[in-house]
This record gives structure tokens, C-alpha cells and sequence, in this order.
């Protein structure tokens, strides 16, 4: 006889999933039980974070390397409340994971049970239900099965994210026989939708007839990416990406002109301008605040937008669109390509010539500071230097804050050529944008990839929240290269301070080493003053081998990072009187 913990554990296992992210107790015992036992045969292992919220993280990291779906669990009542910035954070980018909390045994409900947190006590479930796209309280054991297939065909479908099922103790420990564990996964995954014949035809006439056309590649247009690529080459059409998007297009492709929206280019604005395109084409994009560069009317919110989802939330902002369709963009863009003649097997037939400056049709804000090694060193100066030196194989993940203002402008992508089209190797949690999310994130990933670098770029005050999780990477010796960007302040903040007029309050940090407490924990460590410093390093070398390294990287505080977009959106609503 075998627990329902072990029933949800073979089921993932018909998933792929290698790994468990969480933290134990009481509540959640008889589910480690289980994990124990699928260890012990070589199954799903648990993988052990210092925070709750670090645990949701890992999950998404895992789910984004692998695309397979990301777990985490908690204990009741403050492990289920811990998870909630992380599971909001994956609800906000579209990240499918699951999502198990403890409850207490139901016949304790309202007794004031030790972390009670039932629907008459701390209602947990209650409150997941607004960042989760599945969310419900397994009530009783014969519930479990049915209900756990619900939650993973909601968290794999068409609108991705978080599925959660709230699991008392007493069900969580039914005892079922083993072989009936062992059934097949009926689970509603892994499916494209085709767009209709008229939405086909509709957009293969616009783009047939329009004499400049620009491509907006959004997150959901990954498994299109190259083919999209070899129908700009073919013709002619420029291209650019959202903030979420980068990564998919190489950054010194010559019809690239980088990334519009928060933290993005001006050339990039330039190619949507009406001038520049006939038609915008907006292709897995949800047209929020981060893509449209403020909602922005003059770029993609005009009636020369065609917009294209998978996800029919995404096509309820397009409302302007001269035409929106919903469905699998590759499904559309195979189409359209057959169509217009060109090829859509074949690689792309346009070199991309790499150099040791800036891409050529990409215009950033503060090129000369680029490559600027004098005083203290320049977030522009440390992202263009990384993206230089770091092997092409490198995940890389922008924290909250400045780290992803600096490395959505000045980050370059280089993608090889035997890069699996919808893969993508850049990283921002930028939907709900929580400090510390890439720090949890990255081990995830790591975990996922054993084989492939992680460096996760964190500012002073987001490491402060969430750096302990730094020792689950080194427990798991996981090649993890921690960048924390120290400024001694909340660097965005307050340069947000400044730039919208408000007081100057609450942004100072303490000076500290963080090269210190990183060896105090074990961990190999570098103190970073200078770009001369950085360049001693062997940044391949620390790449290449196994276990955690941080380098406490001491920035100019002084220099501003793009934030012109955001300034725009918070002080739109000042009211000035004469």
C-alpha cells in the first residue's frame, strides 16, 4: 500500500519531471514521505530552498528551462502564504507549474489546528484563487486523481500558469493499493490551435499587399522564431522584440533593430512609426504596460496592427487592430510562408557578422559609456563585457531593478546556429517583477541543466531578500555564477525618485561585502571594484566547473538606466495648475 502523495508523483513522473521544489513540515510530511520513496527508486527528488517564495521560483526556473511543468509544495499556514509572491509572479508571465499546499486533516477544520489555515481559519485557498488558473481544496481522497489532471491540463493549456490544489493531511496520507498507480496521464497538454481559414487568408492579404512590414516578436512567439526570421529575410521586413521577447532574435542580425518597449530602443520605436511600417504585426505579445512602451499610440496600438496569440486573453487588448487572429503562430506563419513562396525549412540565408562593439542597427542610449573602464564600473560597460565573454550556451537571468533596465538595453544576444528554435537563453521576471525572483529562478534552472551555465544578475537590495537561497545552489553543486550589482541602494527607486520629481527617501542600503558572507557560506566569491579587476577574472573558467560562484560587483551608482517609459507611465496622471 502506497500514499496519494505517491499517486501525484508517478503522474508527474509520465511528465518528465525530475524535481520537487519546497520546504517541509508537519502538514506536508506524508507528500516528503512519498518523495523519499520515489528518491529512493530513482524517481522525482526533492529539491530543499530556505524560503517558500525561493521554492515557487525554483519551479518556474525549472519550468522555463525544461518546458515541462515547474512543482512546488509548502507546509500550511505560513509555507502556503510564503509561495504567493512566486506563484503570483508565474500567473503573471504565463509559466505553467503546480502548486501543492498542506492542509490540516479535515476533521480538525476550525478547531484552531496548528497552522490552520482551512475556510474557517487562514483561507489559503481563497487566496490563491486570484493568481492561479486552476485552484481548488481536494476534499475528498476519491477527488485526488481527477482533480490533479484538471489542475495539470489548466496549467499546460492555452493560457499557461500556476495550478494549485490544497491537500489536507488526512488525504494526503490515503493509503491506496499499488497498482493503481501506474494508469496513463489523460491530462489535456501539449496541444496548438489552429487559426481558422478566414483569419489565414485575412492575414496573408494584408501582408501580401504591404510594402514595409514590422515584426514585433513577443515571448509567445518562440516556436515561430526562426521561421518568422527566414520570412523577414525574405522580405525584407524589419523586426524587433519586447522586453519578454529578447533573447529570440540575434542581436547583430542586420534586420534587427532591438527592443521596444520598458527599457528598450529608440530605433526600435523607429520601426514601428508609421513611416517605417505599413503594418505592425504583434506576434505573442499581451500588449501590456512592458510591451506597447507605456501604451504608446504612435507604435504598435495604432490600426496598423495585426495581432497574433495563442492566448485569447493577449487578443482582448487589440481592440484597435486592423486584425487580430487566435491560434498557434508557427501554424499561421508555415501558412502564410507556403504562400508567399518562401522556404520554411531551410536556415536562414542572412550572415549575421559579429563584432567587438554594438549591433549595428540597434541605437542605445549611451553607447560610448559601452565600453567605458574608468572609475567605477557601468552597468552599460558590465552587461556589453558580459554578453561578450560569456559562452553562447549561457542562461542569463535579469533580476528586478536595475539589473533588468541595464540588461534588457544593453545585453546582446548571440544565438548559434544549432540553437533549437524556441529556445531562449535571456530571462526577466518582468509580469509581476518581483525583487529576488531571478536568485530562486536560476536554481531552478540550473537543476533543470546541470550541463549549461546560469548567471543571474541581482541588485544589493534584492540579494538581501532572497541570497540565501545561494546555498541551495551550492548543496546541489549547481554551475551558478551570482552577480550582485552593489550600489548600496534600491537603485531603480531611486533614480525613479529622481527622474519623476518625488522625495528622495528609503533607498539607501547598508555598505556591505557580499564577497564575504558568500565565503562565510562556502561559496567561491570575488569583490569587483574595477573593470581592470573584471577582466583578471577568468569568467569562462568559473563558467566551465560545477558549484556556485558570486562576484560582488561594486557599480557606479550614478549612471541612469533606461527608464524612460516607466517615468512616462507614473507621471502621466500629475496635474499641473498654472
Amino acid at each position: 500500500m502506497l500514499g496519494n502523495g505517491d499517486l501525484i508523483l508517478r503522474y508527474l513522473e509520465h511528465l518528465g519531471v525530475e524535481y520537487v521544489f519546497g520546504v517541509p513540515g508537519g502538514s506536508i510530511e506524508p507528500f516528503y514521505d512519498a518523495l523519499a520513496r520515489s528518491e529512493r527508486r530513482g524517481g522525482i527528488r526533492a529539491i530543499t530552498a530556505r524560503h517558500e517564495t525561493g521554492a515557487a521560483f525554483m519551479a518556474e526556473g525549472y519550468a522555463r528551462e525544461t518546458g515541462k511543468i515547474g512543482v512546488c509544495c509548502s507546509t500550511a499556514g505560513p509555507g502556503a502564504t510564503n509561495l504567493l509572491t512566486g506563484v503570483a509572479s508565474a500567473y503573471a508571465d504565463g509559466i505553467p507549474m503546480l502548486v501543492i499546499t498542506a492542509q490540516t486533516a479535515l476533521d480538525r477544520f476550525g478547531q484552531g489546528s496548528f497552522q490552520d489555515t482551512s475556510c474557517t481559519g487562514i483561507h489559503t485557498v481563497e487566496m490563491f484563487a486570484k493568481c492561479t488558473r486552476y485552484n481548488t481544496l481536494i476534499s475528498h481522497p476519491a477527488q485526488l486523481e481527477t482533480k490533479l489532471l484538471q489542475a495539470v491540463s489548466h496549467a499546460m493549456g492555452n493560457q499557461p500558469g500556476p495550478a494549485h490544489l490544497g491537500i489536507p493531511l488526512d488525504v494526503m496520507r490515503h493509503r491506496i493499493p499499488a497498482n493503481e498507480i501506474d494508469a496513463t496521464l489523460n491530462a489535456f497538454t501539449n496541444h496548438e490551435v489552429a487559426p481558422s481559414d478566414h483569419s489565414t487568408k485575412s492575414a496573408l492579404n494584408e501582408l501580401e499587399s504591404a510594402r514595409k512590414v514590422t515584426l514585433v516578436l513577443g515571448e509567445g512567439a518562440s516556436e515561430a522564431s526562426e521561421l518568422l526570421v527566414r520570412l523577414a529575410e525574405a522580405r525584407d521586413w524589419l523586426m524587433v522584440t519586447t522586453p519578454r521577447g529578447k533573447g529570440l532574435i540575434d542581436s547583430f542580425h542586420p534586420l534587427y533593430r532591438g527592443v521596444f518597449g520598458f527599457a528598450g530602443h529608440e530605433s526600435a520605436s523607429d520601426a514601428l512609426r508609421e513611416d517605417s511600417a505599413d503594418l505592425v504585426v504583434a506576434i505573442g505579445t499581451a500588449l501590456d504596460e512592458v510591451s506597447t512602451s507605456g501604451w504608446d499610440p504612435t507604435t504598435i496600438l495604432s490600426e496598423r496592427l495585426i495581432h497574433i496569440s495563442n492566448n485569447p486573453v493577449d487578443l482582448s487588448r487589440s481592440t484597435m487592430a486592423r486584425l487580430v487572429v487566435l491560434g498557434s503562430p508557427k501554424l499561421l506563419f508555415e501558412s502564410i510562408s507556403n504562400a508567399l513562396g518562401v522556404d520554411s525549412v531551410s536556415q536562414s540565408n542572412r550572415s549575421v557578422f559579429y563584432n567587438d562593439r554594438l549591433p549595428a542597427n540597434t541605437r542605445f542610449d549611451d553607447p560610448e559609456k559601452c565600453f567605458d573602464r574608468s572609475g567605477p564600473i557601468k552597468g552599460q560597460t558590465l552587461m556589453t563585457y558580459m554578453s561578450r565573454i560569456c559562452p553562447q550556451n549561457t542562461r542569463v537571468l535579469m533580476d528586478a531593478g536595475n539589473s533588468f533596465l541595464w540588461g534588457i538595453h544593453y545585453w546582446n544576444i548571440h544565438r548559434p546556429m544549432n540553437m533549437h528554435p524556441g529556445a531562449n537563453h535571456f530571462h526577466i521576471g518582468l509580469g509581476f517583477a518581483a525583487m529576488g525572483w531571478a536568485i530562486g529562478t536560476s536554481v531552478g534552472m540550473a537543476s533543470a541543466n546541470p550541463d549549461h551555465p546560469v548567471v543571474c544578475f541581482t541588485g544589493d537590495g534584492s540579494y538581501l531578500m532572497a541570497g540565501q537561497e545561494l546555498t541551495t545552489a551550492l548543496q546541489e553543486n549547481l554551475n551558478i555564477l551570482m552577480v550582485v550589482l552593489n550600489d548600496s541602494s534600491l537603485g531603480m527607486v531611486s533614480h525613479g525618485q529622481k527622474l519623476s520629481g518625488g522625495e528622495q527617501l528609503a533607498t539607501r542600503l547598508p555598505r556591505v561585502d557580499f564577497s564575504m558572507i558568500a565565503r562565510a557560506l562556502g561559496v567561491e566569491s570575488y569583490r569587483i571594484e574595477t573593470m581592470e579587476q573584471f577582466a583578471d577574472l577568468d569568467i569562462k573558467g568559473i563558467l566551465s566547473r560545477p558549484g556556485p560562484c558570486l562576484l560582488d560587483v561594486i557599480v557606479d551608482g550614478d549612471q541612469v538606466p533606461p527608464l524612460g517609459s516607466r517615468i512616462k507611465v507614473l507621471t502621466s496622471s500629475i496635474q499641473t495648475h498654472e
